[in-house]
């Protein structure tokens, strides 16, 4: 790091400044697309990156990156390109375009004014102080939050690293070899860092259009949803079925690696009979064969088979045609798994939904797509507000939940982000809406349009939070 530069985190680029480099980036860089590479030659002509390529690590001019690298830096930025002293159409450009930390040099001078949007700053008045602070179950609370909020960083990597498993895994299939030593090695990796429950957090943080990250993100929601049904109804935590949900996850749409590359990454939605759906839809089967020849087990098949069967067979968006009853109970649990992380996942045909709204769409459908049960399960365990929801209290102060606690879905444990003047807090009260009855949720907030000076803010200030 040169004398005069700075580490500085997405969201904190101003006018003024000069970057060095660019040293963190989001996960769109880590398979890099023909668009991707074209633009990053566009916009840093002449500039060196560092990437990994096949396993094996290399830098070299911008001009030299190609589809499927991983990009980690980018460096020797020539001073002709705009970026010695950003303008602010180049430090909104840099801000939105998924880099997550730069080395830069303080602006000289007089300062611009500061962007717009919450601020962190040291609110003028201290945080909030409940009722129910204080006492053995309060410091237990805080400390159970301090331990997921130093997971999610982690988790948010191991989510980069388990969809490129997925794609390679994708890739083989392409070429007609099929391996389960990928997704079981992954699978052994989220189990062994412990860090499933935050990476169902970070999946509702950070949208991707990816087939390889949705196969993840339901991975860990259906894992997290099976482990906690068992929990409520009083049967033991299975480390055998937490192997066995998270690998049949990985590879629910591995029959998509059958599908024309084309359709499979087209942005079109495609109308019901064309063939583009058809073919689509022939992805289950497709699955079903792939793990049925790779010697997986009855319940990894089904959940492949039968994942997009409604309860009512007879709507359009159910297939293939097979009785309800063919669909066991870990399956119908996977569907609903499924349909959730496709509602809060960014579809290019589609806007994606922030997680306590897409619950409050999914309560609509108990009955008619799901099994009423299972649907009921899954509620009770996700809650209104799944963790990682930004939601505005009562007192006018916005918070993300961290935790479903006790049996009031709709008062979960939250914890402080902003104060009701709009200002990020540098310290964030724990507040459990269960034992605060004068505060109450007034509205689910989307966090994407709240903090949109990046793509990645809200998951930058989430997993900032300082819990007191």
């Amino acid at each position: 790091m040169e004398q005069n530069s700075v580490s500085v985190k997405v969201g904190e680029l101003k006018p003024g400044m000069g970057i060095e480099k660019i040293t963190g980036f989001s996960s769109e860089y880590s398979y890099l697309d023909s668009k991707k590479v074209a633009s990053l030659k566009e916009h840093f002509k002449g500039a060196t990156v560092a990437m990994t390529r096949e396993g094996k690590k290399s830098t070299g001019p911008v001009e030299s990156l190609q589809n499927g690298d991983q990009l980690t830096e980018i460096s020797a930025i020539p001073a002709g390109l705009d970026y010695g002293k950003l303008d602010e159409q180049a430090t909104n450009w840099l801000n939105e375009a998924g880099f997550q930390e730069f080395l830069a040099i303080p602006p000289s001078g007089p300062q611009e004014p500061a962007p717009a949007g919450p601020q962190k700053t040291k609110p003028s008045a201290p945080p909030p102080k409940f009722a129910s602070t204080g006492g053995s179950g309060y410091e237990k609370n805080v400390g159970e939050a301090r331990e997921f909020l130093e997971k999610v960083d982690l988790a948010g990597s191991k989510r980069e690293d388990s969809s490129r498993m997925v794609e390679e895994l994708f890739n083989q299939g392409r070429a007609g070899r099929y391996s389960d030593l990928p997704p079981l090695e992954t699978v052994e990796d989220v189990l062994r860092h412990d860090v499933s429950s935050a990476m169902a957090a970070v999946a509702g943080l950070r949208s991707s259009d990816q087939t390889y990250a949705h196969c993840v993100d339901m991975a860990v929601i259906f894992n997290e949803a099976t482990q906690a049904i068992l929990k409520a109804t009083g049967k033991s935590l299975n480390d055998k079925l937490s192997r066995s949900t998270l690998a049949a996850g990985f590879m629910h749409d591995i029959g998509k690696s059958q599908v024309p590359k084309d359709i499979l990454d087209s942005t079109e939605r495609f109308a019901p009979q064309s063939r583009e759906m058809k073919l689509m839809r022939s992805h289950v089967i497709e699955g079903a064969k792939i793990l049925s020849d790779t010697g997986m087990d009855e319940a990894m098949i089904n959940v492949a088979h039968y994942h997009h069967v409604k309860k009512d067979n007879t709507l359009v968006s159910s297939y293939p045609e097979v009785e309800y009853k063919e669909v066991m109970p870990l399956t119908r649990l996977a569907a609903i798994a499924d349909v959730y992380q496709a509602l809060i996942g960014k579809r290019s045909y589609k806007p994606n939904w922030v997680p306590g709204k897409a619950v409050k769409y999914m309560r609509s459908l108990r009955g008619s797509e799901f099994d009423e049960n299972m649907m009921d399960n899954f509620l009770k365990v996700i809650g209104m507000y799944p963790v990682g929801s930004l939601v505005r209290l009562s007192t006018g102060d916005l918070a993300f939940v961290t935790k479903i606690a006790g049996k009031m879905l709709e008062r979960p444990i939250v914890v402080m982000a902003e104060n009701a003047n709009g200002e990020l807090l540098s310290s964030n009260p724990l507040c459990d809406l269960e034992k605060e009855q004068e505060i109450s949720i007034i509205e689910v907030v989307d966090h994407y349009e709240h903090y949109n000076q990046s793509v990645d803010q809200a998951f930058q200030v989430f997993k900032s939070l300082r819990v007191v």
